[in-house]
């Protein structure tokens, strides 16, 4: 029988249309592939555990959603809990390292492209004033196209098929990627082995934490290989334990830039190998 996944998707160092941002130079999608079945149910059950104790440790009645940036970084309800102290560097590290374990343990595989942003605004700069202005949901577009081409290689290989699932945090997130890419029409062709069209999932869909921790993580690793900033030991090592071994991961800054130069340029995106 042939296997199904469901893919959620994630961002790492989103400015809109800002590529001149030193904090973000690196723009990351990534897409983790869950099976269906057994795996899914038992990652499911694993994080709303994990966010449910984490809940109960912080006081927190109305719960919480799992955002890798907030308890990393112990903002939002991670700093505000416990009359304002919040969670230990040490604690937040280990709630962290959790999550990662379990989406490592149930997940087939992790699918990543990245955009350079200083080398894409270079790039830009060379075309003529007149060129249409380039704004942030034409960038999410080309990337999230792009990452869909990753993705169905790794579903062609593994002969199966998949629903994708992103996080929207405004309806024009929605509609601006179900224009990118023709989707009935190109699994008409044989050439789209993901099921559907891509579904928004809300903040407190516990299981988008499958593609943002890795995400975060994967975006950290990167701009600190990349020089952009120092390494921090715990990213190289949850990098190294949980990601490395199942990621497939390309700079597509090249392909962005004629993705957004040229719309035909996405027909032949589709000639897959």
């Amino acid at each position: 029988m042939e296997p199904t996944f469901a893919i959620y998707v994630d961002e790492y160092g989103e400015t809109g249309a800002d590529l001149t941002s030193a904090q973000q130079p690196l723009y990351v999608f990534l897409g983790t592939l869950v099976p269906a079945g057994p795996p899914y149910l038992r990652l499911e059950r694993e994080l709303y555990r994990i966010a449910g104790e984490l809940a109960s440790l912080l006081g927190l009645e109305g719960g919480l959603s799992l955002h890798a940036v907030d308890l990393y970084q112990r903002k939002g309800p991670y700093r505000r809990a416990r009359g304002g102290s919040g969670l230990e560097v040490a604690e937040a590290m280990r709630w962290f390292r959790s999550v990662l374990e379990a989406v490592s343990r149930e997940a087939e595989a992790f699918v990543a492209v990245h955009v350079e942003k200083p080398a894409l605004a270079r790039l830009l700069a060379g075309e003529p004033k007149s060129s249409p202005k380039i704004t942030g949901m034409d960038l999410r577009g080309a990337l999230f196209a792009l990452l869909l081409r990753e993705v169905e290689v790794r579903l062609k290989e593994a002969r199966g098929y998949g629903f994708v699932f992103f996080e929207a945090s405004h309806p024009r997130d929605f509609g601006g990627f179900l224009e990118v890419l023709p989707f009935e029409a190109l699994r008409r062709e044989g050439k789209l082995r993901v099921l559907g069209v891509p579904g928004p999932i809300g903040k407190r869909h516990q299981m988008g934490a499958a593609a943002d921790f890795p995400a975060y993580v994967y975006g950290r690793y990167l701009k600190a290989e990349s020089g952009w900033e120092p390494p921090r030991e715990e990213i190289g090592m949850w990098f190294r334990e949980f990601l490395e071994d199942r990621l497939f991961t390309r700079d597509v800054t090249s392909e962005v830039f004629v993705f957004l130069k040229d719309p035909a340029s996405r027909e032949r995106l589709w000639v897959l190998p």
